[in-house]
Order: C-alpha cells, then sequence, then structure tokens
C-alpha cells in the first residue's frame, strides 16, 4: 500500500497505462472512494504531475463524484438488502435530516464535502442512509468536491515542484489549515452548548 502514498510513484502508474491512463486514474479514485477511508491526496497530485492541474484536476474530479455515487448506491443496497430502512428512522438524526427540506439535506452534504475533518465515506453512509434523492446527493457531492479537488490537487501536486511552487503551496497549506481551524473551532462551540 506504500505506492498509494507516494505521489511520484502513482504518477509513474499512471504514464505506464499510457493512453488508459485517464481511465486507470478514475477507477483508482472510485476504489478509493468506495473504500472511503484511503486519502485521494496523493492520487489529485499525481493526476495533476501527468495531466496539468486542470487535466489532473477534473479527472481526480470525475472519479471522486464517479465513486462517491457508487459507494451511495452499494451502502444504500446493502441498507435495504439488510431490511435497515425502518430501523435507521428511529435514530435522531436520520429522522432530523428526513424531515428538512432538500435545500438543506444538499447544503449540508456540500458543507460536510468542504469540511476537511470529514472523511468521504462516512459522508457517503450517511446520505445513504436518509432519504436524500440520488440526485440531490449528485448535484450536493459536486458542488462540494470543486473546492476539495482544487485544494487536493495544487497541494499534491506543488509536493512534487515544491522548489517551483513554495509561496503556493503555503498559502494553500495556510487556507487550508483556517478552513481546518474554523470548522474545529465552530464544532466545538456546539459540543460546549450541548
Amino acid at each position: 500500500m506504500d505506492w498509494i502514498t507516494n505521489i511520484e510513484a502513482l504518477a509513474e502508474w499512471i504514464r505506464s497505462l499510457g493512453m488508459l491512463g485517464i481511465v486507470g486514474s478514475i477507477l483508482l479514485n472510485i476504489v478509493i472512494s468506495v473504500a472511503g477511508v484511503l486519502p485521494s491526496i496523493f492520487l489529485s497530485g499525481a493526476n495533476a504531475v501527468v495531466f496539468g492541474l486542470y487535466g489532473g484536476f477534473l479527472i481526480s474530479l470525475t472519479g471522486e463524484v464517479v465513486g462517491a455515487c457508487i459507494a451511495f448506491f452499494l451502502y444504500r443496497y446493502t441498507i435495504k438488502k439488510a431490511d435497515r430502512s425502518e430501523k435507521l428512522k428511529s435514530f435522531k438524526w436520520v429522522h432530523t435530516i428526513n424531515g428538512t427540506t432538500s435545500f438543506r439535506k444538499c447544503l449540508a452534504i456540500v458543507l460536510l464535502r468542504i469540511n476537511p475533518l470529514m472523511p468521504s465515506g462516512v459522508i457517503n453512509l450517511g446520505a445513504a442512509m436518509t432519504n436524500i434523492t440520488f440526485g440531490q446527493f449528485l448535484v450536493a457531492t459536486f458542488l462540494g468536491k470543486v473546492p476539495s479537488m482544487v485544494f487536493e490537487t495544487f497541494v499534491g501536486h506543488d509536493l512534487i515542484t515544491f522548489g517551483e511552487n513554495k509561496f503556493r503551496l503555503l498559502v494553500a497549506l495556510l487556507a487550508g489549515a483556517l478552513v481546518f481551524f474554523l470548522f474545529w473551532k465552530k464544532g466545538k462551540a456546539q459540543t460546549q452548548e450541548e
């Protein structure tokens, strides 16, 4: 598994696939998304190294969104197959989300996708447990993944090209730290209120 956290090794693997590099990268991103616990920043960085910042961003975004949608379907299918739909309705948070508007459901997904503390797999599973429609999930996932994929693509790329992009990497990491801090502070304040 060491190769999955090595941007240069991933970039070399993608290059070795030739014209199928895009397909291979998207498929690996889908596997990462479905697994739900593997970080995708290394693959996003490798995509940027191989396909350029914009091409790498688009390929990473495609893989992430398709992977999240497949995970959503797999989780929802498993929940229905295991006949757990009624049991889930007894969970307070599921009941609360199911009772809210479509806009608020989508907004929750977008904000969770932007939150650097929230693993993608948790969001996919949580959404599958609610009554959010696939269309709502798709749109919200796309909108929430755009900023996180921009961040991952630039940071991953700039880690490899550090000599050329020190300042941009520093700005991106500071911006990421600020977002992390704001989410952490908000979460801490909410915990103290309860």
